[in-house]
């Protein structure tokens, strides 16, 4: 089946699955004469108001009303929010959008500690920019595997509505990319070939949001590679991906999907599944052809008040993958083994995570978290001469000699174990995870941290 006819079938599912026009809540109708905002200091009162989708002469219902606290709680920048109404006459009121803002910018460190992994840098985010809820990062790091520095903006609330989304970001990156034996019951990973990547980036993505459920975004990523030759210490010294003059990698991504995920504070509810297509070709002005197609499924169910069942599924293939743009398991994405341990050309991973509340202090929660990733990385197709080559006839990828495509040389490879976030309600600052996972197919206990944003 073609990207388009994809895409097709997934719109069409999702406008089957969209909520019907003129659908009703329950309770008392009420008419807004008014919308008053108490309480920031920061955030502008119409980009509050804005969130909450409710305005003068909008009819309300409790439901609605609880609905819009749900949709200020998930902005992410207010520690408290409430919303009352006071009655302004006969089925009229004035709503009144009470919220205490979080401390919106950080400067804080950044760590990455996992097996074939270590490393950290410094982080700089503001996520209310001008008190309109924009959103800008930039970091550096060095780290054993992936180093340099990263730019971002993100304005989820474009023109004043939140139906809009846009993303702006660069990238300057040096990568060690590390290939292993193949197989998952090793319990140390010998490195076969070791090469390193060097690269410059930079996307942009348009994203809409219908009835508050419905996703569609288009995402242009423009990419400058570089491959150095590979270790001469290593097994393997045939190149991995040919050295010489940089090359234009660039790529169009589709995606649409239902999401209807919401983080209040530190509990994820919803669901969220979504279907996507990128292309690479000299139609977009690239020097590759590659097509890589995806599903993901990812839903937060809230249990016994503030305990949280996260589960996670992917469904991903790519065709001529060159090598940077393969697909990897391993690490923080499969606990229990090496930091991009498995590689190939289609992947099913599924996750669940189950969150607790071990106890609080002050406005700092201790969130307990076990958990179980499981994962299938496979080669569906290796040329005869192990070596994928371009238009021009350029290697873009060489394959190791103990490489299988299909199932014989397919890895399935399980992780369990436990770990602990902590959440800071009153400052924007990213969790900090600690987890400890068991290889079920190796045997073996892997630590990982990872603290802040990784730019990668």
């Amino acid at each position: 089946m073609s990207g388009r006819a994809v895409m097709w079938c997934a719109a069409l599912l999702l406008a089957l699955l969209a909520p019907r026009a003129g659908a009703q809540d329950t309770g008392p109708v009420q008419v807004v004469d008014e919308v008053v905002v108490h309480g920031p200091e920061k955030t502008k009162p119409e980009t509050v108001q804005a969130y909450s989708r409710i305005g003068v002469g909008d009819s309300v219902t409790p439901e609605e009303l609880t609905r819009a606290e749900r949709r200020l709680v998930a902005t992410g920048l207010f520690q408290e929010v409430h919303v009352n109404t006071e009655p302004t006459g006969p089925d009229h009121v004035r709503v009144i959008l009470d919220v205490q803002d979080k401390a919106s910018w950080v400067v804080a460190p950044t760590f990455a500690l996992s097996s074939s992994n270590i490393g950290g840098g410094v982080l700089y985010a503001e996520n209310n920019l001008w008190g309109r809820s924009k959103k800008f990062a930039t970091a550096a790091q060095v780290s054993t595997a992936e180093s340099g520095l990263y730019v971002g903006y993100l304005d989820p609330n474009l023109f004043g509505l939140p139906q809009l989304r846009l993303s702006l970001e660069g990238q300057l990156k040096s990568d060690r990319v590390d290939e292993y034996q193949p197989g998952a019951s090793q319990e140390n990973p010998e490195v076969v070939r070791r090469t390193r990547l060097n690269s410059a980036s930079i996307a942009g993505e348009f994203g809409v949001m219908l009835f508050e459920r419905v996703r569609a975004a288009a995402k242009y990523r423009l990419m400058l590679i570089d491959a150095k030759a590979p270790s001469p210490d290593e097994e393997v010294t045939e190149e991995a991906f040919s050295t010489g003059p940089s090359q234009r990698d660039t790529s169009l991504r589709l995606m649409v999907g239902i999401d209807t995920r919401q983080n209040l504070h530190a509990v994820m509810e919803g669901i969220n599944i979504e279907a996507s297509y990128e292309v690479s070709s000299p139609g977009v002005w690239s020097d590759f052809t590659y097509r890589r197609f995806g599903l993901l499924y990812r839903h937060g169910l809230r249990l016994l008040g503030e305990h949280n069942l996260v589960l996670r599924g992917e469904a991903a293939a790519g065709v001529n993958l060159p090598f940077h743009q393969e697909l990897t398991m391993g690490g923080n994405s499969l606990r229990g083994f090496l930091h991009r341990q498995f590689r190939g050309d289609t992947r099913l991973s599924f996750t669940a995570e189950y969150h607790f509340p071990l106890f609080t202090v002050r406005s700092l929660s201790f969130r307990g978290v076990g958990f179980t990733d499981t994962g299938l990385m496979l080669w569906r197709n290796i040329p005869e001469d192990r070596q994928l080559r371009d238009v021009n006839g350029r290697v873009v990828r060489g394959y190791l000699p103990d490489s299988k495509e299909g199932l014989d040389g397919a890895t399935l490879a399980q992780g369990v174990g436990a770990g602990l976030r902590l959440y800071l309600r009153n400052v924007v600052l990213p969790l900090v995870g600690v987890d400890v996972a068991y290889g079920v197919n190796s045997g073996e206990f892997r630590f990982y941290l990872v603290a802040g944003v990784n730019p990668s």
